[in-house]
């Protein structure tokens, strides 16, 4: 995402970053989060908090394209009742 927050002037070879490239990161996360309903299936992981509130800010942001694989996987994340508690003491927070 950073890629896309603060492009660089000239792309850096691929693998010096130590990831290859923005679309092949995106390609090969689409494929992990498709199957689901969770990253290792029907379990949900720590793997899920941590890639899927990173979808969730990404997608927030505009920094991650709206593919139908993230926005499916990141619905299915909103629907947990812990993400909803979440989400509600954040709104409390910012509330004057």
């Amino acid at each position: 995402m950073v890629d896309r927050a603060m492009p660089r002037s000239e792309q850096p070879r691929r693998g010096t970053l130590g990831y290859g490239d923005f679309d092949t990161v995106m390609e090969v996360t689409a494929k992990a989060v498709e199957p689901g309903p969770y990253l290792m299936g029907e379990q949900f992981t720590a793997a899920d908090v941590v890639v899927g509130s990173t979808l969730r800010w990404g997608l927030m942001f505009k920094l991650l394209p709206e593919r139908p694989e993230f926005m499916r996987y990141v619905g299915r994340l909103q629907e947990r009742p812990a993400l909803q508690r979440a989400v509600a003491a954040d709104e409390d927070l910012m509330t004057p």
